[in-house]
């Protein structure tokens, strides 16, 4: 007999594995220390999973070596995976279906995804962002389809081959979701298919004289069902006392009920607009955006993305098209391309030397930003080049660069094709751990744009846009210290980081540039151009003392001041560390694959 023994943890040294020591207090901690701590807290909590996982499949295999007859028991009621999720519930002090949910992953782990399975290890993602993969590889059936889906799935949580490096449970499920629907999309339709027939409308009772209803529908009702409820509560006055959430709960229960849904101000000069007439208006402008590639449509493969929801099949992708209020509206990135005239035609040497500028400077002028040049030839090669009109073969090819970016009578606002592409880059709020939609976020100037000098500001262009929402804007515009950065890599990949007011930088990846392939192979005019000198006015001593520039200019020259020091240093020590960096990376994914310890 085992008596499980009290708690070890309090007694434990965890200084070894990042964490303070026990004799330090935390009050004497600064932020980045307690974030390091925080952070290896996580890196822990991964690894006990992946360990947990080891134990419970340990387990599994001990009962079942001393099963008597392992063929007659899998056909009880009582099986081996009842009698392992016994003994896990037993010492976990957890509940019969944790522990057969639990006992599922960890075979699934061994069985199906071992390659994510070892990630966990890594400290990447913990058995939440495990389970969620599971749910959304389930159907897949094909074991050599398994096995790629694996392996691409490991290497992108790595961070390698267009992996993204904000791992929030809905963005990893994103990720296994869009590489089913690519090369399995069999499988994807038929969980979908699934899903779909079992849509209802559920009931459940709360306390206090409370109960709540859940409507089960496809993503895109929904997506337009939240938009009708934001767009009835929209015509409230400012005086109703009530939350968000509750406007929206008693505007469903008006609108199913069909009763009038009122302001509940109380004042005899309300000014709420909420009749018929006034809610058609609000709703004849709701819009639920979806992308995807032409081809798609045609009957492809290619994923799409619907904004607020994440990534949809093409068999997804057309059924919406079908649908009787669909619009389809055409686009093409060689709208925002023209010739770069203040370069000669170049080969592929230039463009690679050109392409290690990783952020965009300002621009020299405004008109930089405006879509006044003609539109290019949309054939672009890899090389982000096209070919000359002139049959000399020999003739180098001219180079086009993404500039038409602003409207030509605002250089502050983004053409209607940049706006798109800023928003699906990056599918939710930019700022990591926010999933507020893309389309429901301000589009914010990462360098702030000057409205009485535009030259001196940062531009409107693909390279200075983020989507944010307006919390996080309300942040990053008035919160002393945070800092948010945009630069585009030598890769052609987009990249933002954030920097608290307590010193903790995240750096994250375009989660959604695979939309948009023929971007990295593109530059950007404002990466091109050489820094501008700047000065600062000077005054008199006559006049007294005064400021040489305004409070809001003086913050947003320290931010292109620390932009600019942050680009330096990055570039220095991505250029020390790649290599070593993806040698240290495959060398410690090969070993986890090898330790050897059972059943591994």
């Amino acid at each position: 007999m085992t008596k499980l023994a009290a708690s070890a943890w309090p007694k434990a040294d965890l200084a070894s594995v990042g964490m303070p020591a026990a004799t330090v207090s935390l009050a004497e901690l600064s932020t980045g220390d307690l974030a390091e701590a925080v952070h290896a807290i996580k890196n822990g909590h991964c690894y006990l999973d992946w360990r947990l996982f080891q134990f419970a499949l340990s387990m599994f295999d001990h009962v079942q070596a001393v099963s008597k007859n392992v063929a007659v028991t899998q056909r009880s009621i009582l099986d081996l995976e009842a009698q392992t999720a016994l003994e896990l519930q037993m010492s976990l002090d957890s509940t019969d279906h944790f522990a057969r949910s639990l006992l599922d992953d960890a075979v699934c782990a061994r069985d199906r995804l071992p390659a994510v399975f070892s990630t966990m290890r890594l400290g990447l993602i913990d058995r939440a962002r495990f389970h969620r993969i599971v749910s959304e590889t389930q159907l897949v059936r094909d074991d050599e389809t398994m096995a790629l889906i694996d392996q691409t799935l490991a290497l992108q949580i790595m961070g390698l081959r267009g992996g993204v490096s904000s791992m929030s449970i809905t963005k990893t499920g994103h990720m296994a979701r869009k590489l089913v629907a690519e090369y399995d999309p069999d499988a994807e339709k038929l969980d979908r298919d699934r899903a779909k027939a079992s849509r209802n409308v559920g009931f459940q009772a709360l306390d206090s004289g409370m109960a709540q209803i859940s409507i089960t529908a496809t993503a895109e009702d929904v997506r337009l069902v939240r938009q009708m409820l934001d767009a009835v509560i929209a015509g409230l006055c400012p005086a109703d006392p009530r939350t968000k959430a509750q406007a929206r709960s008693d505007a469903a229960i008006a609108l199913l009920q069909r009763i009038p849904f009122t302001c509940h101000c109380e004042s005899d000069g309300c000014t709420a607009q909420i009749s018929d007439v006034q809610l058609d208006t609000r709703a004849a402008r709701i819009v639920v955006h979806v992308l995807c590639d032409a081809t798609t449509l045609d009957g492809g493969d290619q994923c799409g993305y619907l904004d607020g929801y994440g990534p949809v099949s093409g068999d997804h992708v057309r059924q919406i098209v079908e649908r009787d209020d669909s619009v389809i509206h055409q686009h093409d990135l060689g709208d925002l391309l023209e010739p770069d005239s203040a370069a000669d035609p170049i080969g592929d040497d230039d463009l690679d030397e050109a392409a290690v500028h990783r952020k965009g400077p300002r621009p020299d002028s405004p008109d930089e930003c405006r879509a006044d040049g003609a539109r290019p030839d949309p054939k672009i090669d890899k090389s982000g080049t096209v070919a000359s009109e002139s049959d000399d073969e020999t003739s180098p090819p001219l180079r086009f660069l993404i500039a038409n970016t602003a409207l030509p009578s605002d250089p502050y606002r983004p053409s209607l094709l940049t706006d798109l592409v800023a928003r699906f880059l990056w599918g939710t709020c930019s700022i990591p751990g926010c999933e507020r939609a893309a389309f429901a976020c301000d589009l914010d100037h990462v360098a702030e744009f000057d409205n009485i000098c535009p030259s001196q500001g940062g531009p409107t262009c693909v390279c200075n846009l983020l989507p944010k929402c307006r919390f996080h804007h309300l942040m990053k515009t008035h919160l002393t210290g945070f800092l948010d950065e945009l630069w585009i890599d030598e890769n052609g990949r987009y990249h933002s980081s954030v920097t608290t007011p307590g010193g903790i930088t995240v750096e994250l990846l375009a989660p959604n540039q695979w939309l948009f392939p023929q971007l990295a192979d593109l530059r950007c005019r404002h990466q091109l151009a050489q820094q501008a000198a700047t000065g600062t006015a000077t005054s008199s001593l006559a006049d007294g003392p005064q400021r040489s520039r305004t409070r809001a200019a003086a913050k947003h020259a320290r931010r292109r001041a620390q932009r600019t020091a942050n680009y330096e240093e990055r570039a220095a020590e991505r250029t020390r560390q790649v290599a070593a960096e993806e040698a240290a990376t495959w060398a410690e994914y090969d070993a986890a694959r090898e330790l050897g310890e059972p059943p591994f």
